[in-house]
């Protein structure tokens, strides 16, 4: 049986470092947040009920998310937190060269492999250009070669695990309770980094945010929206500037 092995030499050109949200762990977001940059929350919702994908993706999907009350329903939650790169990103020198290399988030250190185990690694939808897949290191055969690189997917996806309930309680500590449906939206928010920071350094010292609103999901499809309704799930009914509705 023929196995093709995918290969890769970075060629630096700091393509990868632009247009972009960088997920970050819990512990990678305060370093971002100290450096002085901006940090995005993105809030996703999904239940059993409406997944359309197989058993094993939706355990994937739930062991990164928390299960929350939204109206007369439970639902499950997954927060992201993610560097703000939209333009380029902070850490990104003038000569193309990362100036936190060594610190550099586990996401940066696992490209342009993918986190999510059930997207495979297809050089045709990356942004590096062509020549950088034509040498260099064998990412990929029938597994990952290199040790170090499976040893970070494995950490990244164990973080996404662990930081789970933390995520989330930042987000009800600072009013962040509308989420998106999974698969048709995203909720986006830029928080202020001093407050997100605050939020951060209290969540860790162990101090309890009081009880906030509940949860509510933003749906404008209305076949979702009706199905979602007879669930019994809280809608976001008021167009918002407190987050970006990015359809997809």
């Amino acid at each position: 049986m023929e196995n093709n092995a995918i290969r890769f030499a970075c060629n630096g050109c700091g393509i990868c470092c632009k247009g972009r949200l960088i997920p970050l762990t819990l512990a990678e977001t305060r370093q971002w947040l100290q450096r002085g940059h901006e940090v995005a929350v993105i809030l996703e919702a999904f239940d059993e009920s409406t997944w359309d994908s197989q058993p094993h993706q939706f355990t994937h999907s739930a062991q990164r998310a928390v299960e929350v009350t939204s109206g007369e329903a439970r639902i499950r939650v997954v927060a992201v937190l993610a560097g703000n790169a939209l333009e380029q990103c902070r850490n990104l020198g003038d000569d193309g060269r990362c100036g936190i290399y060594e610190e550099r988030p586990l996401v940066c250190r696992i490209y342009p492999m993918e986190i999510n185990p059930f997207i495979a690694l297809d050089p045709g939808n990356k942004i590096c250009p062509p020549e950088v897949w034509e040498e260099g290191d064998i990412l990929f055969t029938d597994r990952v070669v290199d040790p170090l690189l499976a040893d970070q997917i494995e950490r990244s996806r164990q973080a996404d695990r662990d930081d789970a309930h933390a995520k989330i309680a930042l987000c009800e500590a600072m009013g962040l309770n509308v989420a998106a449906w999974k698969g048709n939206a995203m909720a986006v928010y830029l928080p202020d980094r001093a407050q997100l920071l605050e939020a951060l350094d209290r969540h860790n010292c162990g101090i309890a945010a009081p009880a906030g609103p509940g949860w509510k999901v933003r749906v404008d499809a209305p076949a979702l929206r009706h199905q979602l309704h007879q669930k019994g799930v809280a809608l976001d009914d008021q167009l918002s500037t407190d987050y970006i509705f990015h359809r997809l």
